[in-house]
């Protein structure tokens, strides 16, 4: 029996275990991704993303040109840093949110680029591969400053 028990034990420990781990595996794949993609490193970004994604990713670099990067390039590159908290999780998915400072966005005013920071809230999920970052569109940001 107290085997069983010991057994029973170390299950729910390495189970324990694996979610923090996912938890941190999911963070780091977040970050990496939005650290190629708001860089316009659209290659890198790439390998961080579900094969369904990576038309979002053609599209955005469709929409990047040269003057752009230099733009953010002159700024400084985008920085990104990432909340400790989900906003909802399960065995398969992570919502992480970013925040990220010098992203290009596109003004409404007359279509020309400015830098802005934002927050994004990233659909990370467990595929067979390990985790990735699912884009169902390019990624907007839930608040974006005034500037």
């Amino acid at each position: 029996m107290k085997q069983l028990l010991l057994f029973m034990s170390a299950i729910l420990i390495a189970g324990c275990d694996a979610g923090l781990n996912g938890d941190q595996q999911a963070r780091e794949v977040a970050e990496s991704w939005a650290d190629a993609y708001f860089n316009c490193d659209y290659k890198d970004a790439c390998g961080y993303v579900t094969p369904e994604s990576q038309k979002w990713l053609q599209y955005a670099a469709s929409n990047t040109t040269a003057e752009k990067i230099k733009m953010l390039q002159e700024a400084g590159g985008a920085q990104v840093s990432v909340s400790e908290e989900f906003d909802e999780t399960n065995d398969t998915m992570r919502l992480v949110m970013l925040t990220v400072t010098n992203s290009l966005t596109t003004s409404k005013q007359g279509g020309s680029e400015l830098l802005r920071d934002g927050t994004f809230k990233v659909a990370v999920v467990k595929r067979d591969a390990g985790w990735q970052v699912r884009m169902a569109g390019l990624p907007r940001s839930g608040k974006q400053s005034r500037d």
